[in-house]
């Protein structure tokens, strides 16, 4: 049985968001106002505090955890989450995670080192690949290419595209370059990745500070090298900080075409006009040509330093953009014009907070970096 518990530091309701916490004086007469309905509840409906909820354990460093950075839930396996640990470029596994009788299953692709080197994000992507089988994904990593400090950084590396099959991901190596299926390599020190449409993927890029979109084309297969049909497009280049350590997640609304992105270093989310902008020259790089994006609309989304100090995750859920504090150790949720409806103290240590996600039973799960846990919010 998954152990539950409350974290027990209490937070009282600060002036960071005191409308949020449901401050502010009542309506006069003698017509009580109506109670509106709680804003992403998800965080949980009473004083903010990490007592108002309950925190289950998914996962420990027993079950394998180890520097966790981010995990996702597989579309084509609703209950199974990955998890993608940044200290032994590892993935765990967890077929039925939310249910109590959960099972692990921990992975290391044969050349990890490479195509998963110090890894800091993951999600999961199309159904099809070329093999025939499940899904994919995509990680990227916080690497310059020191193959695990084994070489100097030559910055060859950026995002990998993977098979979600147990049968094939971290169990193939069939050209001794393990079982990936693509990569691209215009974006050493990749802080966060999001799926787009097909085999396209959006990238932050802490050494150009920049947000790469990718596109593989058409995976190579299990372990090939074949990278030259992939395609990228570097947008406000120059204009997203680098914070060593800090994922810089990214949460896509391909609706309204509007890309959300952590941005720790600048302590901000940003938000990015996708339709945006006009290509312009193309630049060299190791393999495949980068295409430089001109006049994009980059606007801060949120940056209020009374309210979010250094952002790490980010997610759109329930027609909100939740948000990390890496530094403050608070979930926070947002309406689309960037107001503060809630907000949730974990009561965790400053650098805890990264990636997080929301299952299918409409719940968040989060993962504690340093103290090697997935947690989960359930709501009292």
């Amino acid at each position: 049985m998954a152990a539950m518990y409350h974290l027990s530091i209490v937070a009282v309701c600060s002036a960071l968001a005191l409308s949020a916490c449901g401050g502010g004086g009542g309506g006069g007469g003698d017509t009580p106002d109506a109670v509106a309905a709680p804003s992403a509840p998800e965080l949980g409906t009473g004083d903010k505090s990490p007592s108002s909820v309950t925190f289950t354990v998914i996962a420990t460093a027993a079950n394998g955890l180890n520097e966790p950075r981010d995990l996702a839930f597989n579309p084509m396996k609703p209950t199974e989450l990955w998890v993608i640990n940044f200290a032994d470029d590892s993935a765990l596994i967890i077929p039925n995670a939310p249910s109590e009788g959960r099972s692990y299953i921990k992975r290391i692709d044969g050349y990890a080192l490479h195509f998963m080197e110090e890894v800091t994000a993951i999600d999961f992507g199309q159904n099809e690949t070329t093999i025939g089988v499940e899904g994919t994904f995509g990680t990227c990593g916080e690497s310059r290419n020191t193959y695990n400090g084994q070489a100097p950084g030559n910055d060859f590396t950026g995002p990998s595209l993977w098979s979600s099959d147990l049968s094939v991901f971290a169990a193939q190596n069939p050209n001794g370059l393990g079982s990936h299926l693509d990569m691209l390599h215009n974006t050493p020190l990749c802080m966060g990745i999001v799926h787009d449409t097909a085999n396209r993927y959006w990238t932050v890029g802490g050494l150009h500070k920049s947000i790469d979109l990718y596109d593989f084309e058409l995976d190579d297969g299990i372990g090939n090298d074949n990278h030259l049909d992939g395609k990228t497009w570097r947008f406000a280049a120059g204009q997203i900080g680098y914070e060593p350590g800090v994922g810089a997640h990214l949460a896509l609304d391909s609706a309204a075409q509007m890309l959300y992105i952590a941005d720790p270093a600048n302590g901000r989310v940003a938000r990015l006009d996708t339709s945006s902008g006009t290509e312009g020259a193309l630049q060299q790089s190791f393999e495949t040509p980068v295409r430089i994006v001109n006049d994009t609309v980059l606007e801060d989304f949120v940056k209020d330093a009374e309210i979010l100090e250094m952002p790490s995750g980010v997610e759109l859920f329930g027609g909100l953009v939740f948000v990390s504090d890496y530094a403050t150790g608070t979930l926070l949720a947002f309406d689309l014009q960037g107001n503060l409806v809630n907000h949730l103290e974990t009561g965790l240590s400053s650098g805890a907070l990264g990636g997080f996600t929301f299952g299918p039973d409409g719940k968040l799960y989060f993962v504690d970096t340093t103290g090697n846990q997935v947690l989960r919010i359930d709501v009292d």
